[in-house]
């Protein structure tokens, strides 16, 4: 049949209608399971419905998806088309091809994903938007959010939220597309991933994250050796780790860069910057200290407990006996310390005991980070400064000396019901003028540290998990059914993670976001003690960063005492063992070995009396900080 005049318009036309009634009955099946359509465009341009990748192949194709995607819903020009498929190079045959590719999109991705003919061009367009994601989408989203929680303080929100966004880049943008279109549209992608990226290493040097900062730098700057904020961002990384010398050499290096490569002078900010560590000794940033208040429904709630929270039945009745005064116990104490080593739990445990008790706590729930693991956590001062605004304490009327802040304090939590959750508390200094001293008051207390000093306080230790814990807590992030499958290997796992919470939730995270990785291709990923840390993070949990505090506190001799006993490996050994390689007396050997049992950097043996043990991921960590004393 001949039909005179059919312009390319009314053919579209007359395909789509076709195509969707051929394709009707799949998008209803579709929404009636929940379908969802992913699409990534921060790496190889591709397409996922469900698991399932859709074969989106060759340049040409990427390029006229990859076009629509950037559109946000914009009709996309036929000239554009033209010009990002093929620059001006144009073949005879551009407008048959273009709804070739067109018509090939549309049978790949299904009748959700509607690609419209609107002259003067095209329009890709989502009947479902809440089940439909692009990473730039997301991308964009959380790096705004984190962005204004950088601009208003919240520094660990704001490193949370940015290294969110920028696990959404999976290689650089725009992969697989043609030439025209990446050199177009990379840049300015780049541009954004770089300013997040930039603004969460800000947030991280606000925490006090100084040294883990300085790699990423290194290699920030190796990769845009002309780009000016990275240098301040590793000056002031390099300075905060005690490394002045090294940071005033880096000021060097770019104003000679700068001078030969672009003729110009570093700015302003910069050299004030590299002036003030001339002028100043090292700098570490005041913790952020965060409050949260329950009074009544519409004040800010405390973060959330984990939803797959495990174990912990005895510390967690213990605490709330403690706090709470369940009958039979005499001269019952109104604090409580849960102590223990970084990324054992104590903070998650504090939440969950804090719901529990909210009802004997019905005034006020106050939950204060003391930043004990900065090398300068904030003074009690500080604190009780942040604490009196929160009560509702006008500025005007907090007087200038801690003591007079202590009583106003005490004062304003007289005759309520709350409980204070001091968590990360670095000393007795630091925690005792925050004690409420008033009946009705509990306050629990996180630390590395036992705080042996404090009167009438409850204690508790926090040990790392016990074997069950430690295949319940995989279990129930990646699946009973892998656990149970390599039951043996789920074992390997936890065992160099020496059971220790935290180290299970990342093993846990990895292998829940890779469901074709067997448990054998991680463990055998952590076998090395030399790069087992490396592998032990992903997102913003990593296990080194929080293991370091605990070394970096200790005096110059501990440290050393550390780094010689981890050649005897992560096995149990005797006082008399230690004694020979320290070269100290038995006597000697004993305080240094209890200070770093105190440290929780070290275990006595239960089973064997004076003999001890470095615990695996200790022993990891000894390792790497020798390393980095070589190649310093």
């Amino acid at each position: 049949m001949f039909l005179p005049n059919v312009t390319a318009d009314m053919f579209e036309n007359l395909e789509q209608t076709s195509w969707r009634r051929q394709h009707a009955g799949n998008a209803a099946a579709r929404a009636c399971e929940g379908w969802s359509m992913r699409f990534q465009v921060l790496g190889l341009v591709g397409a996922w419905v469900g698991d399932t990748q859709i074969e989106v192949r060759g340049s040409k194709m990427r390029t006229f998806l990859a076009s629509l995607l950037l559109a946000r819903g914009r009709v996309v020009s036929d000239a554009r088309l033209m010009q990002m498929l093929w620059d001006e190079d144009l073949p005879s045959t551009t407008q048959a091809q273009i709804q070739t590719y067109a018509s090939r999109l549309r049978s790949l991705l299904g009748a959700e994903a509607r690609i419209t003919r609107q002259p003067p061009g095209y329009r890709f367009e989502f009947l479902a938007r809440d089940r439909v994601q692009l990473d730039l989408v997301e991308f964009e989203t959380l790096a705004a959010q984190g962005s204004t929680a950088l601009a208003e303080g919240r520094h660990a929100e704001a490193s949370r939220l940015l290294r969110d966004a920028l696990s959404r880049w999976n290689g650089p943008a725009l992969g697989g597309v043609t030439d025209h279109l990446a050199t177009v549209e990379q840049p300015s992608l780049e541009e954004a991933r770089l300013t997040a990226l930039e603004s969460c290493i800000d947030a991280e040097l606000a925490l006090g994250e100084h040294q883990r900062l300085i790699t990423d730098l290194t290699a920030l700057i190796a990769a845009e050796p002309l780009r000016e904020r990275p240098r301040m961002q590793l000056m002031s990384a390099l300075h905060g780790s005690g490394r002045t010398a090294d940071a005033l050499a880096v000021y060097q290096d770019f104003r000679t860069a700068l001078a030969e490569l672009v003729g110009l002078d570093p700015s302003s900010e910069l050299r004030e910057l590299h002036q003030s560590i001339l002028t100043s000794v090292p700098r570490t940033p005041r913790a952020t200290i965060t409050l949260w208040t329950r009074r009544q429904e519409g004040d800010p709630a405390l973060p959330p407990e984990p939803s797959d929270f495990t174990g912990r039945a005895a510390e967690t009745e213990r605490a709330c006996a403690v706090l709470s005064g369940s009958p039979g116990q005499a001269e019952l104490p109104t604090a409580c310390v849960v102590s223990g080593m970084n990324g054992v739990g104590k903070t998650t445990l504090a939440q969950r005991v804090t719901r529990l008790l909210t009802k004997r706590f019905p005034d006020r729930q106050l939950l204060v980070d003391l930043g004990g693991r900065h090398a300068s956590p904030p003074g009690a001062g500080t604190v009780l400064d942040g604490l009196l605004a929160r009560l509702g304490v006008p500025a005007d009327r907090v007087p200038e000396s801690t003591a007079a802040k202590v009583e106003l304090y005490r004062r304003t939590l007289a005759g309520t019901k709350t409980l204070l959750i001091l968590d990360d508390a670095h000393d007795e200094r630091q925690v005792r003028p925050l004690l409420p001293s008033v009946p009705g008051c509990g306050v629990l207390i996180t630390s590395r540290s036992l705080l042996a000093t404090l009167e009438g306080t409850a204690r508790i230790t926090l040990g790392p998990f016990s074997p069950a814990e430690s295949m319940q807590l995989l279990g129930r992030i990646i699946g009973v059914d892998r656990t149970t499958a390599e039951h043996r290997t789920a074992l390997d796992i936890a065992e160099v993670c020496g059971h220790l919470p935290i180290a299970i939730r990342v093993c846990g995270s990895r292998l829940a976001s890779r469901p074709h990785w067997s448990l054998r291709r991680l463990a055998d990923r952590l076998r090395d003690p030399a790069r087992v840390l490396d592998e032990l993070r992903v997102g913003d949990l990593d296990v080194r960063e929080r293991l370091l505090p605990s070394f970096a506190a200790l005096s110059d001799d501990l440290r050393g005492a550390v780094l010689r006993l981890s050649a005897l490996g992560p096995g149990t050994f005797h006082v008399r063992t230690a004694a020979e390689l320290l070269r100290l007396s038995t006597v000697d050997a004993f305080d240094v070995l209890d200070e770093l049992v105190a440290a929780h950097l070290l275990r006595p043996d239960p089973r064997a009396v004076d003999h001890y043990r470095l615990p695996e991921l200790v022993h990891a960590l000894a390792l790497d900080q020798e390393q980095l004393c070589k190649v310093g």
